[in-house]
């Protein structure tokens, strides 16, 4: 057993093709039309549930029901595995036709996916026609979905006061006067497409705070306490902005077996003493890497991390 990965949940990245080309997506900068190998990503759920107590399995992108018979199957291994709670984060948007909406709803619910969340909020619907997605909604409603919500991104957070939180609130409205509730949603992130129009609400660069121990931020965890993970199209398994495996190329179980994130320079510098450590250790190896357009702890110690990926 692995002392630094007590797994208990599983994310896997659909594709990275989507529907809608959101100003907000963290991903704008990742593009591919590939959608992770079904059988490939059912024989990880099925050897990690041998091993760990998974509690809950996530599928999203990109847009995941570009890709549906994959998802389906996805979670019928894991509703076979008996992993408890089986998410879905989706857009909503992936056809016009109302029969094929329909069928993949039913489809979804008989395939155990037992929580759907669906992406509603200003940048989603500068893209994607409202009524698909609703009608999506509702179909999920009639054949029984155990939760469903919609999902937000707020600039800033909830409560800021601007124009694209106000368009956002209007639009969630409509669901959940359907009966369809709203989530906590997410605070965006400062990456990807969001730092391309929406830099001026993000932290000043030059002005992060570098202090903060790995693990601090929002959807991350520390290298040698790892509960999560997650499987990129391309059968990557990433812990943040590192990758430790692939699971078209090795088992997921012995990549497990292998992890010891003392074991590479880098990524014992970030544990010990965080990004001015990380920062100290890229020095040591004659790297250079401006950091003056980072807007966050995570995206310097992405941007490092990748610099020294792309010197080995």
């Amino acid at each position: 057993m692995n002392r630094y990965i007590k797994l208990n949940r599983i994310e896997f990245v659909i594709t990275d093709a989507c529907s809608g080309k959101c100003k907000h997506c963290s991903n704008g900068e990742r593009s591919g039309n590939d959608g992770v190998d079904a059988d490939a990503a059912v024989n990880a759920v099925k050897r990690l549930a041998e091993r760990f107590a998974i509690e809950s399995l996530m599928t999203f992108g990109g847009e995941p029901l570009l890709f549906a018979d994959t998802v389906y199957k996805i979670h019928a291994a894991a509703c076979d595995c008996s992993i408890p709670k089986r998410d879905l984060i989706t857009n909503g948007f992936f056809t016009k036709d109302e029969r094929r909406i329909n069928e993949v709803a039913q489809t979804l619910v008989t395939s155990g996916v037992n929580d759907i969340g669906i992406s509603v909020d200003v940048f989603h619907q500068e893209y994607i026609p409202l009524e698909p997605v609703m009608i999506f909604a509702e179909a999920l409603l009639k054949y029984e979905i155990p939760s469903l919500s919609v999902q937000p991104a707020w600039v800033v957070n909830e409560n800021a006061e601007n124009p694209y939180n106000a368009e956002t609130k209007r639009l969630l409205k409509l669901f959940n006067d359907k009966g369809i509730q709203t989530n906590e949603g997410n605070n965006i992130f400062p990456s990807g497409n969001a730092l391309k129009h929406l830099g001026e609400y993000f932290t000043t660069p030059g002005n992060v705070d570098l202090s903060l121990p790995c693990g601090s931020m929002p959807y991350t965890e520390r290298l040698d306490e790892v509960s999560s993970f997650g499987i990129n199209p391309n059968g990557d398994v990433n812990l943040c902005s590192i990758t430790i495996g692939n699971i078209y190329k090795t088992d997921v179980l012995d990549i497990v077996d292998r992890y010891d994130p003392y074991s590479i320079p880098a990524w014992q510098a970030m544990l010990n003493g965080g990004v001015p450590e990380l920062l100290r250790y890229a020095e040591s190896q004659n790297l250079d890497v401006d950091i003056s357009d980072c807007r966050s702890a995570c995206g310097v110690c992405r941007k490092i991390m990748t610099a020294l990926k792309n010197k080995a």
